[in-house]
């Protein structure tokens, strides 16, 4: 099977991105044909290596109307037919919520099999100032509600996103979970020994993340009954937030025990700080999906999650985890496993450590081609 990919920014290293790249390459491992269709990729975490990259580029010879997402759709459309036209894929598939690239690929070949990864229906970090840089990364985010409806087979990240999706366009959906790469599975940690009383927390630095109401509660509530306690917050800037990262940047600076590291590290660095932590805390309400938690629960870290997102799902709580409802909830938490004995820890650990098992890149990748299977079945 030959499968087109589409991904608009590859550039960037967010969870889709991430996403994205476990995907095609473990497809290529089973020897499937794989194209992607980018606007700009960064080349260290997306090797030549078994997928062929083609890029959007500026229509050729198409008048430029000066309206910026016309002007945007007109270079996906020429991009698209060339690619089609050239790799010949049997089904192309989009692994982010832009239904108009499968559109524009049935515009080009009526026939062709489409496929979407949808992490939520909507963008909800769009606003009126940014809408324009959404646009000229090749994303549409104003158009979603018009072309969902033409897509062969809809996927997405959680029963969470699923329902949203259902409440908001009456569209169903097939669950399918995301995974994380093969070196969290590689690194087996020590799931016995006692840790450093280190919380960690991981995302992109957005509002959305509430990164910021995690420092505040940190350094008012926990630190005074855990005075050797540390925060760690890895993520990347997004220049679509630049004043959140300098708030982050100076409410951070207040205590030599909170560390934000704003670069974007290797999987053996990021390992290295989950193989020292306690608890994990995700602080976004309404978070569809992450692969974050999972990256620290497969190194035995126990997770604090919002009950009110698709994260929920992956936890048994009180178990292998623990679901915050309120802010003071979360604080609880992480002062209960702060202050936990390390023989209940280390059984917390093993059951989070276990439950990682299952988000591993090859039940993704088959699950995905699975359901891209029985459209290229069905379109024939």
């Amino acid at each position: 099977m030959r499968v087109l990919v589409v991904h608009p920014h590859l550039d960037r290293f967010g969870g889709s991105e991430r996403l994205t790249r476990i995907l095609i390459y473990e497809l290529s491992s089973l020897g499937i044909e794989v194209h992607v269709l980018t606007h700009r990729r960064n080349e260290e975490w997306f090797p030549d290596v078994g997928v062929d990259f083609r890029y959007i580029k500026p229509c050729s010879g198409c008048p430029r109307t000066g309206v910026a997402h016309v002007d945007k759709m007109a270079d996906v459309l020429f991009s698209m037919t060339e690619v089609l036209s050239t790799a010949q894929p049997d089904v192309v598939f989009v692994m982010i919520q832009e239904p108009l690239y499968a559109v524009l690929s049935k515009t080009v070949n009526p026939a062709i099999g489409t496929g979407i990864y949808i992490h939520y229906p909507i963008e909800e970090e769009v606003t009126e100032a940014n809408l324009f840089k959404f646009i000229g990364i090749y994303r549409f985010p104003n158009m979603y509600n018009y072309f969902y409806r033409s897509i062969d087979v809809h996927m997405v990240n959680s029963n969470f996103t699923a329902g949203a999706l259902y409440r908001m366009y009456g569209l169903e959906a097939n669950v399918v979970y995301p995974a994380i790469e093969w070196p969290f599975f590689r690194h087996e940690p020590s799931l016995q020994e006692a840790r450093e009383n280190v919380v960690i927390s991981i995302g992109r630095f957005t509002p959305t993340k509430r990164q910021d109401a995690l420092i505040r509660m940190f350094l008012r509530e926990v630190k005074p009954e855990v005075p050797d306690a540390k925060l760690v917050i890895i993520g990347v800037p997004d220049d679509r937030h630049p004043e959140y990262y300098e708030h982050l940047k100076a409410i951070s600076s207040e205590s030599e025990d909170v560390v934000l590291i704003d670069d974007v590290i290797t999987v053996e660095e990021m390992i290295s700080y989950f193989q020292r932590a306690k608890a994990y805390v995700h602080m976004r309400v309404g978070e569809h999906f992450g692969m974050a938690p999972v990256e620290a629960m497969s190194q035995g870290v126990i997770p604090i999650l919002p009950a009110e997102s698709g994260l929920a799902e992956l936890i048994s709580h009180g178990r292998d985890g623990y679901l915050a409802s309120t802010d003071q909830e979360c604080v609880a938490y992480m002062l209960k496993i702060l202050k936990m004995d390390n023989a209940e820890a280390s059984e917390m650990r093993k059951l989070a450590y276990r439950k990682s098992w299952y988000f591993n890149p090859d039940r993704l990748a088959k699950e995905i081609l699975a359901y891209l299977s029985l459209v290229v079945k069905r379109r024939a």
